[in-house]
């Protein structure tokens, strides 16, 4: 595949993330993706679809989730701008607290916005069992955190993986008062 082609796929990709979902649900807009994918795509590439859950955990003695950094306006402002955090999630098969772990989500989460709470991320989810062990997906961009669905590009990969580009879908599938969250990624990538 040439680079033009590639970088027109990518182009193509980052753009249909920016269609809004409004009245879709997460089932719609994956199939909606993967349909999309398949279609403007090169057929040298793999589309591989991933259905992963990471656990953001502020209730264990050591939480997964630490503030390492802050503005002094950060805790005055209602979108919590210039705080920065380190994460080391736990990526799981299902939701439940007993389900196979099969990697960790690792990285830089930044409330970047003044306007509303809103993250920018950078994460690499590193796998260290089942079918993807040794291998790692690359995160990156923008995450307003309290939509329903949100899509973050994945901008690389190692392993499996490599030159991998595609879409992740983030949905928030639960909370506690501990402040314990679950997310469901969906994972729609393209690699060689």
């Amino acid at each position: 595949m040439g680079i033009k082609k590639l970088q027109h796929c990518i182009l193509l990709v980052l753009l249909s993330m920016a269609i809004s979902a409004n009245g879709k649900d997460i089932a719609t807009e994956s199939q909606a993706l993967e349909n999309w994918l398949k279609a403007h795509c090169s057929p040298q590439q793999n589309l591989t679809k991933l259905r992963l859950y990471v656990r953001d955990i502020f209730s264990a003695p050591i939480k997964s989730n630490q503030v390492v950094a802050s503005a002094n306006s950060t805790f005055t402002s209602p979108t919590l701008f210039g705080l920065v955090a380190v994460i080391d999630d736990p990526i799981t098969v299902g939701p439940g607290f007993g389900s196979q772990v099969l990697g960790q989500a690792q990285g830089l989460i930044v409330f970047s916005s003044l306007e509303k709470i809103s993250l920018h991320m950078s994460l690499t989810l590193v796998f260290t069992s089942g079918p993807y062990n040794g291998s790692s997906l690359n995160l990156v961009g923008h995450n307003p955190y309290l939509e329903d669905l949100r899509r973050v590009p994945v901008v690389g990969g190692t392993g499996v993986f490599l030159l991998a580009q595609g879409v992740t879908l983030i949905h928030t599938v639960s909370s506690n008062s501990s402040g314990d969250y679950v997310f469901q990624y969906n994972v729609y990538i393209l690699h060689y």
